[in-house]
């Protein structure tokens, strides 16, 4: 994942983070003076979104599984080639 891809981030963030074990706050952390949201000034928290795919063993459930498509999809498929052809018109 390319963390300055927006649409890479979200889709990360959408399937594969689990926010009871994937994000860590630092509290007190220094950060620019000029923050209005810091309290005391040039103090703030800091947070890790973890959104990288979990690897043995770590077992935290399948948040990013593959999963069957739908015994009717197969009937889906020429009414959605037919949109697509009449879109590109």
């Amino acid at each position: 994942m390319d963390p300055f891809n927006l649409p890479q981030v979200m889709w990360a963030l959408s399937t594969k983070f689990n926010p009871k074990f994937d994000c860590v706050v630092i509290p007190g952390c220094s950060i620019v003076a000029l923050d209005p949201g810091s309290d005391p000034v040039g103090m703030s928290h800091k947070m890790i979104l973890d959104c990288a795919t979990p690897a043995p063993p770590d077992d935290h459930g399948d948040f990013s599984m593959q999963c069957e498509d739908p015994p009717e999809a197969k009937d889906w498929i020429p009414q959605l080639q037919e949109l697509i052809k009449n879109i590109r018109r």
